[in-house]
């Protein structure tokens, strides 16, 4: 199983480079990364340095695109199922990947449902690769390209039967963020 850490965004919000912020004393993309040490392959993708001694690929698309982008690269370049998970989101569990990376051992799409689809902590399978592509030279979204490709809709009810609360796709994109994930999962990651 391939694991994909989008990482190509600007960090704009955080005001500095995502992977490298320091949560808990560790860089994000590391705690990712640990998460995803069961998987055959770790690759970050939207840069061309790796971070934590990870392998790196840059995005095929040249320009902020979105985590589209990095989905249609890793698509693009592995061909096979992914389960890929944003940097920002540090607080991924390893349980909630493993069950992510069933459904891509069997060649699906499925993206958890908290509200909304988090797509950003997600397994995809290689049949997305012609609509992400087609999805993002017009602009458009993961959510844009999810209207038109099969995907399971894994609900509340599964997924916090994992043991997950949540805190997987939780986005510390800002370093208020960091403070709001600390009081609602009850972390210290600031020291």
């Amino acid at each position: 199983m391939v694991g994909i850490i989008l990482a190509g965004g600007e960090s704009r919000r955080m005001g500095s480079d995502k992977a490298l912020v320091e949560v808990g004393g560790r860089p994000m993309a590391g705690w990712v990364a640990d998460a995803m040490a069961g998987f055959d392959r770790v690759v970050m993708v939207g840069r061309r340095r790796g971070v934590a001694g990870l392998e790196a690929i840059p995005d095929l698309q040249p320009g902020p695109a979105g985590p589209l982008s990095g989905l249609q690269t890793a698509l693009d370049v592995f061909r096979r199922p992914l389960v890929v998970v944003a940097v920002d989101q540090p607080l991924v569990r390893p349980g909630t990947l493993d069950r992510l990376a069933e459904w891509a051992a069997n060649d699906q799409t499925a993206v958890c449902v908290d509200e909304r689809p988090q797509v950003t902590c997600a397994a995809y399978s290689p049949d997305c690769l012609d609509e992400a592509t087609r999805i993002l030279r017009s602009g458009g979204s993961i959510q844009q390209m999810l209207r038109s490709v099969p995907w399971t809709r894994v609900e509340r009810e599964v997924w916090s039967s994992w043991g997950e609360d949540g805190r997987s796709w939780f986005s510390m994109d800002s370093q208020d963020a960091i403070t709001a994930a600390e009081r609602r999962f009850r972390v210290n990651l600031l020291d």
